[in-house]
């Protein structure tokens, strides 16, 4: 196992160019390596609200579910994440049922949490909100989207250079807060000395492709906070620039 002494963890959020509101959420819990992000559903009422209280609900789960983690499990890991996001899912859902104009407000997630005694990651999400790595210069996805375009992507029915921009791209298959109780996905892994984790809403990627977000990345990014706080704003910029669809939030968990 690696051991770190630090990690950096910094996020933003923008209200983008075409909404009249920011319904994006994020929380940041440095000394604990937690960061979540939450993208509640646009034209639905509350999705402000949905979103601040997942982001809230799931960060605090994971700090005190990881708190002493020198013996824990992957088993252990997986299910803290997991009873996390549910709790944020019950949360939200039971905000909802005291105040009837919050009826069918929800929001997607995505969180991690590093150990830095261990150098092991867990990433949790339901919904689009995504999390991605960066390490030797090769971005790859650690989540999958819970939508209508990636089931058709995964059964070949469309091709995934033809899923940008596609009308259907916003259909969610499963969220938090809505009667049907989701499912968490959650993937494990091992930090290396370098990685950024770069979690985010999907006003990113209706803006970005892969291939920008990389550039912006291997321009910005220095292996210090400041680099990475301009990493955040500069991801922010390009989305605006490209159109900013919708809200932009993005969160960095950095590895010295």
């Amino acid at each position: 196992m690696t051991s770190f002494s630090a990690c950096i963890v910094v996020g933003g959020s923008d209200r983008g160019r075409r909404r009249a509101r920011n319904e994006d959420s994020f929380v940041l819990l440095p000394e604990d390596g937690i960061a979540v992000v939450a993208d509640g559903m646009g034209g639905h009422p509350g999705g402000d609200v949905a979103s601040r209280i997942a982001a809230r609900a799931t960060a605090d789960g994971l700090r005190q579910k990881l708190s002493s983690t020198a013996n824990a499990t992957l088993e252990d890991r997986e299910r803290a994440m997991r009873a996390s996001v549910l709790e944020a899912h019950e949360a939200v859902l039971a905000r909802s049922r005291e105040e009837p104009s919050l009826l069918g407000m929800g929001t997607t997630t995505t969180a991690i949490a590093l150990d830095i005694t261990t150098g092991r990651y867990i990433v949790g999400n339901i919904g689009d909100s995504r999390t991605y790595r960066f390490r030797d210069g090769r971005l790859e996805q650690l989540t999958r989207d819970d939508t209508w375009l990636q089931d058709r992507i995964d059964s070949g029915r469309i091709r995934r250079e033809d899923a940008m921009g596609h009308p259907e791209g916003h259909l969610l298959t499963q969220c938090i807060g809505l009667d049907q109780t989701p499912v968490p996905r959650t993937v494990q892994g091992e930090a290396a000395p370098g990685d950024v984790f770069l979690l985010c809403s999907d006003g990113l990627m209706a803006s970005l492709t892969d291939d920008d977000i990389v550039d912006v990345l291997e321009r910005s990014l220095d292996g210090t906070a400041a680099g990475a706080e301009r990493t955040v704003e500069a991801l922010i910029g390009a989305a605006n620039a490209a159109g900013g669809r919708d809200n932009i939030t993005v969160a960095l968990v950095a590895v010295p």
